[in-house]
């Protein structure tokens, strides 16, 4: 949530600091299509307590407990891994 709070003050946008309050207020709500094709760079994904930038519409970058840097990583691997502990995504938004 903070590596989205400092993308975004770089871009010229004021967003809140949490991954919750962020799911409810950045930009425009997404419905995924299977598979999650249709995400695109830029788009959040969020899941309970974090969040990832889409950075094209296979990859994402964030920063992570399990690497414990600002890592890239394949979006279906990360949902995996993460889901593995955690559950899936909770929502897909478009700032």
């Amino acid at each position: 949530s903070g590596l989205v709070q400092l993308s975004m003050r770089m871009a010229g946008k004021d967003v809140l600091r949490d991954s919750d309050m962020q799911a409810a207020s950045i930009g425009t709500p997404l419905e995924p299509c299977p598979e999650y094709s249709g995400l695109q760079r830029g788009d959040l994904v969020f899941w309970k307590g974090h969040v990832a930038i889409m950075t094209d519409a296979k990859d994402m970058i964030h920063a992570n407990g399990h690497t414990m840097l600002v890592s890239r990583e394949g979006l279906k691997d990360a949902v995996e891994r993460i889901g593995y502990l955690y559950g899936g995504p909770t929502g897909f938004r478009r700032p």
